[in-house]
């Protein structure tokens, strides 16, 4: 347990960071509150633990079989008569732990987070509808508008230097250029009142081509946030349960058009869990097989199988999602091979025989590991 639990902590924390900056830049820069953020990073969670606790368990198992093996405890346990398949039970009852909570992760938790996930984002995005604002982009949060400014004092809520291109009316494009602004948000965050200084107006009739251009000293401008609404009421793939998903695609089927994507979104959900239970075949004969247990060896290995794993997996989904495979067999594709991989290599181990090109291990493999377990571990001591 403590193997899993270190490796689930260490796995999220490392997916998180993709997210932190930008949650710590809407606490600092743009006056969200700790406690909505903290909301945001609680949705989350399933999207990450999906991923992370197949990884924790064939990191955990790995661990374990490494320092039981490391320790020559394997070898004695063997000569007790004790066979590979009388150490089979507790690691089998572990990854079947793993595969019921990351199915419960899957069926249930994951597209609720996910649709909690973007309604509390969107819901804060119109009540802190200024922090959408960044310098030096061209933000596209507001309907049908884009609104760029080259520097946004928080502190005051003033603009220096904003480009607003005001796409709301159908007949005609217009752009509004601006030395500096001021932004007064309304109580009932319904909408947002640019008030511009010293700046022009160009307006551009798309049926006609007319052009028509204007300079004033002072200028209001109203953008109303009532489109963030109809988005939160949108539901997409990823947030809908599998009951939904079944109803879209029919829906879909009936109206002519594919249903690719909601397949795999599906066969994705029933894909997911079954890698705690390739993890733990797979690690169950490589962990037996290690002479040279230790924290840091599982570890590589752990993250090299995983690697190959995902990558398989994006694979097979990238080339369901395009129609060059059925989505079964796109999802299913790493959880078949590794798992027959998993399966080949117990029946191997269990018999003792030989691995094939088992010299590679300790020539080449078991070498460039250690120097990693090496690197890994002055980095440890370093930090």
């Amino acid at each position: 347990m403590s193997p899993f639990l270190l490796g689930l902590f260490i796995f999220t924390f490392i997916l998180l960071m993709n997210k932190i900056l930008k949650l710590m830049d809407m606490i600092i820069n743009k006056g969200v509150g700790v406690g909505e953020v903290t909301t945001l990073v609680v949705y989350l969670l399933p999207s990450f633990l999906v991923l992370t606790l197949p990884m924790s368990v064939l990191l955990a198992i790995l661990i374990c079989l490494g320092k039981l093996s490391g320790d020559s405890e394997i070898i004695a346990m063997k000569a007790s008569g004790v066979s590979l398949y009388q150490m089979l039970p507790p690691f089998a009852v572990f990854s079947m732990i793993g595969f019921l909570l990351t199915g419960l992760l899957t069926m249930y938790l994951l597209p609720k987070g996910n649709y909690a996930f973007r309604t509390q984002a969107l819901t804060l995005a119109k009540k802190h509808s200024e922090a959408n604002l960044e310098e030096g982009v061209f933000s596209e949060a507001f309907n049908d508008m884009v609104v760029y400014i080259n520097r946004f004092d928080h502190e005051k809520m003033k603009i220096h230097g904003i480009l607003v291109s005001d796409g709301r009316n159908p007949n005609s494009q217009n752009v509004i250029a601006a030395e500096y602004a001021e932004i007064l948000a309304e109580e009932s965050r319904e909408s947002l009142l640019f008030r511009l200084f010293n700046g022009s107006i160009h307006v551009l009739n798309k049926k006609n081509g007319n052009y028509q251009y204007a300079v004033f000293d002072t200028y209001e401008m109203n953008i109303p946030l009532e489109g963030m609404d109809e988005k939160i009421r949108e539901i997409k793939y990823r947030e809908m349960s599998l009951a939904q998903l079944n109803r879209a695609a029919q829906e879909r089927i009936k109206q002519g058009k594919s249903a690719k994507k909601i397949n795999v979104e599906k066969q994705q959900r029933y894909a997911f869990p079954f890698a705690c239970l390739v993890f733990g075949l797979l690690g169950l004969p490589l962990g037996v097989s290690w002479r040279r247990g230790g924290r840091s060896y599982g570890f590589v290995i752990s993250i090299m199988i995983v690697f190959l794993y995902y990558l398989l997996l994006n694979i097979g989904e990238n080339l369901a999602k395009s129609g060059y495979l059925y989505a079964f067999m796109g999802m299913w594709l790493p959880n078949v091979l590794f798992g027959g991989l998993g399966v080949y290599l117990f029946r191997k181990i269990a018999r003792e025989q030989p691995l094939p090109l088992q010299w590679i291990m300790p020539q080449y493999v078991e070498p460039a590991l250690e120097k990693c377990a090496v690197w890994l571990q002055q980095r440890k001591r370093a930090g």
